[in-house]
């Protein structure tokens, strides 16, 4: 049976219903909607008028095709998508998960539809000599910022329990525009930052607002994305305006233990889920314990990791239901820990650290240069 893999969405940054599967297998960025269309590992693209031209210049694909060739006047897309297969002796037609259900619904009435899974392409998670590259260009420009975020502090001064630059109390968003202006600068969009500080950051993806607190944790999630290539990094530190309680200093240690005792587990072969929980049963084994029945949430509350590329978050994943890694997939290795009430040794608030690591067959080579470790942490 002739099978067709079907993709609709667009490709620019931004954009929506943003389909990376298509800006992986083309190269071509677009802000409208496109069909891509797969058959025996030949590519189709239906465009417009507007974009055909263009995309003979830039998209790989191995042919291009107006819409209006076989939509015919009052035809939605998807009715000329339908002809077109059935011109070709298509009978079976993949979508991933997304697709979008009214194109969805049209398509089953003239072929056997099936769901391929989040993807349609899962070799997209094993990275390319070139997408690595990317990727560390992006890393370099995430590091750049990150430090910019915190030289930013350390001139800043301490009074009392509130941080000043000059006359100014300093801010989460004072922060995150420090840091959004340098990934700028560098051709980067740092769109979401964390700046998290105290117990917002008991919260893991509180982007924070309002004053920064001194001597209490601050979480710094870095993710920038190229505006070029569209390719990811992640980075996350945990600092510390002025000098932090002793429960703050032992919390910081075991989570950056934990993220050690990950790091040299990765490697080809290696069960992400078996990863993660050798992370988080060192946590409890050092008096952290998890609870994911209440809510909030506390603990080790997340996943380890997550591939990184096109998306920030894509395969493989590193958690209770993790893959299994291979070489070439570039994944975060993220531990953390969050509590929004004080008990006895344990501070409210969180403190996370991310690195990524490129996996080898050897082990895992850790992409971030970024410095780390209690003494840095803290900013005078």
């Amino acid at each position: 049976m002739k099978t067709a893999k079907i993709l609709w969405g667009a490709t620019d940054l931004g954009a929506p219903h943003f389909s990376s599967d298509i800006l992986w297998r083309t190269g071509f960025r677009a802000p409208d909607a496109f069909f891509l269309i797969e058959i025996g590992g030949k590519t189709w693209l239906f465009l417009s008028p507007l974009e055909i031209g263009r995309a003979h210049k830039e998209a790989r694909a191995d042919h291009l095709v107006l819409t209006e060739r076989f939509a015919k006047r009052g035809e939605v897309s998807a009715q000329g998508l339908a002809r077109f297969l059935r011109g070709r002796g298509v009978r079976k037609v993949l979508v991933a998960h997304a697709f979008p259900h009214g194109i969805a619904r049209l398509l089953r009435e003239h072929f056997s539809l099936h769901d391929a899974g989040h993807t349609l392409y899962p070799e997209r998670a094993c990275k390319t000599t070139r997408e690595i590259a990317e990727i560390c260009s992006a890393q370099r420009a995430c590091e750049e910022a990150m430090a910019a975020g915190i030289a930013f502090l350390r001139k800043c001064k301490i009074k009392g329990t509130r941080v000043y630059d000059q006359d100014r109390v300093v801010t989460s968003e004072m922060i995150r525009r420090v840091v959004g202006d340098a990934l700028w600068r560098r051709g980067y969009l740092g769109s979401g930052t964390i700046v998290a500080c105290g117990i917002q950051a008991a919260d893991p993806h509180c982007m924070g607002w309002g004053p920064i607190a001194a001597r209490r944790p601050i979480v710094m999630d870095v993710f920038p994305v190229s505006l070029e290539s569209h390719y990811y990094a992640d980075m996350t530190r945990t600092v510390f305006k002025g000098r932090p309680s002793p429960d703050d200093i032992r919390m910081y240690e075991a989570v950056a233990k934990a993220q050690e005792i990950a790091f040299g587990a990765v490697r080809a072969g290696a069960d992400g889920a078996t990863i993660h929980a050798a992370a988080k049963e060192y946590l409890a084994s050092q008096k952290y314990p998890t609870d994911t029945k209440r809510s909030p949430a506390e603990g080790f509350i997340h996943g380890l990791g997550h591939g990184v590329g096109i998306d920030i978050h894509e395969a493989p994943h590193m958690g209770v239901g993790g893959a299994v890694l291979e070489e070439g997939n570039v994944v975060t290795i993220e531990p953390g820990l969050y509590y929004h009430r004080p008990r006895r040794g344990i501070p409210a608030g969180g403190i996370r650290l991310e690195d990524m690591v490129l996996v080898m067959k050897s082990g895992g080579r850790n992409l971030t240069k970024f410095p780390k470790g209690i003494a840095p942490a803290i900013i005078p």
